[in-house]
């Protein structure tokens, strides 16, 4: 596609005079970090600009907007306010930043709010420090725009197929927001025809279109239901032991398939059956082959999805033959708060002299790829060293709770080691209980000296 711009118009259906000044910064920010997601996700030239409701607005206006992006702060508006009905919809994307409004859903519509707490998001706060769920929900909106507005949508190439278990209702928003981000990124989701209620209809179904699939998501929510018809078992449950099947199948062919799932970290059971199912399913984690089981928020489960399908397809290894762990390069993640002073280069220097590669978080335009890369080798390093050089509790307390959560982000295996390496005058306090950490801290060794009992653990 040839290189142009595209200019695209966030629309506010109310008059700017009648907005407060903090609704104003509100929207403000919106379109900084809503043009920052942009930038991620594609090259050409996207320039956002806004409007706010006006009685003599001509509806050809809006022509020489390649979208719009219909932003709904509250329910304070009056319907005629909206964009007209003669707009093409496909141009038009709605974001509601409340819950429960009441909209018309004739156009595609996002959800931008915290689904968890029911409450609209904090936008009135410096962009660097916004939560990373944050900025990932402004992903989605970037996706949407390029997805919908800006690509030739003739493309029929996939990166994969994936299946997406049906759900409980209370996770169907939850579903349908993964199907809509792994299809954003070039994968075909199944089954892509509706789930029958009959059981044996419902079963092949389920393992015809799990059997095409390299990866199989399934989400746990609150209820046990939906139930099939005429027999006491959920969908849920069954898909998951028909994935069983169809993993022994594809063993025995030599292919495998890889399961995630996605329990709420505020799981609430709503009846006694779906709470032992759920006690019984983490209980047996340790049987589950070729399964994860993630506890965190929807949206730091979906960039584990990217991270695992990514993995798996540039894996050149799509069989049950393990790789020879003794051959394998071990990886050392160097997390310092100081990137640039003599000790972090030191320590980079005496990892690599013993033939470790060193996994570090570079220079990054957007915050959207820090994290990314961050939770990438969270998950994937052998073993983690935090390079303490300036004295900040509040940050070498979050990088352990960082590690704490890794499991959460995808990871499956123990660290080798981790440890924390002191270079400050004051020793940190830290308030969480780690196992197996090994805080670092004689001032008198070198630095090859203080990191050598963290490698004879590695090696």
């Amino acid at each position: 596609m040839p290189d142009k711009d595209f200019d695209i118009l966030i629309y506010v259906p109310l008059e700017e005079e009648k907005l407060s000044q903090k609704d104003l910064n509100w929207i403000t920010t919106f379109e900084k970090i809503l043009n920052v997601g942009i930038k991620q996700i594609t090259k050409q030239k996207i320039n956002l600009s806004k409007s706010f409701y006006q009685k003599e607005k001509d509806i050809k206006a809006y022509d020489k907007y390649a979208g719009i992006i219909q932003l709904i702060v509250d329910n304070n508006f009056n319907s005629g306010f909206l964009i007209n009905e003669q707009v093409d919809k496909e141009r038009v994307i709605q974001v509601l930043c409340q819950p429960d409004i009441s909209i018309s859903d004739q156009y595609i519509i996002i959800n931008l709010f915290d689904e968890y707490s029911s409450k609209g998001l904090d936008l009135t706060e410096d962009i660097g420090s916004l939560k990373n769920e944050i900025w990932l929900k402004f992903l989605d909106i970037a996706y949407e725009i390029r997805d919908n507005l800006i690509v030739d949508k003739q493309t029929n190439e996939f990166k994969g197929k994936i299946y997406v278990a049906e759900t409980s209702s209370d996770q169907n928003s939850n579903r349908e927001t993964i199907i809509r981000e792994l299809e954003h990124i070039g994968y075909k989701v199944l089954p892509d025809a509706n789930f029958p209620k009959d059981m044996m209809q419902f079963s092949d179904l389920v393992s015809a279109n799990m059997k095409e699939c390299f990866l199989s998501i399934h989400l746990i929510g609150n209820n046990y239901a939906p139930l099939l018809n005429n027999i006491e078992i959920s969908s849920i449950e069954l898909q998951n032991d028909i994935f069983h099947e169809v993993a022994a199948e594809l063993k025995a062919e030599n292919k495998i398939i890889r399961r995630l799932v996605w329990i709420h970290p505020d799981v609430k059971p709503k009846s006694e059956k779906q709470r032992l199912y759920i006690e019984s399913f983490k209980r047996n984690i340790e049987l589950l082959e070729n399964t994860e089981i993630v506890q965190t928020p929807i949206e730091v489960f979906k960039n584990i999805i990217r991270t695992k399908a990514v993995d798996i397809i540039q894996s050149s290894e799509m069989s049950s033959i393990k790789e020879d762990k003794d051959q394998k390069e071990k990886t050392v993640y160097v997390i310092s708060n100081e990137h640039n002073g003599s000790v972090y280069s030191s320590i980079k220097k005496e990892l690599e002299k013993h033939k470790f590669k060193v996994l570090e978080s570079t220079a990054k335009d957007s915050k959207i790829d820090l994290i990314q890369e961050h939770y990438y080798n969270l998950v994937h390093c052998d073993a983690l060293l935090i390079d303490y050089s300036i004295h900040n509790n509040q940050w070498i307390n979050s990088k352990l709770s960082d590690i704490m959560k890794s499991p959460g982000f995808g990871r499956k295996k123990d660290f080798l080691a981790k440890a924390v390496l002191i270079n400050t005058d004051k020793i940190p306090d830290v308030n969480l209980n780690i196992s197996d950490l090994m805080m670092l801290d004689d001032k008198k060794k070198s630095i090859s000296e203080k990191i050598n009992s963290f490698i004879e653990k590695i090696d």
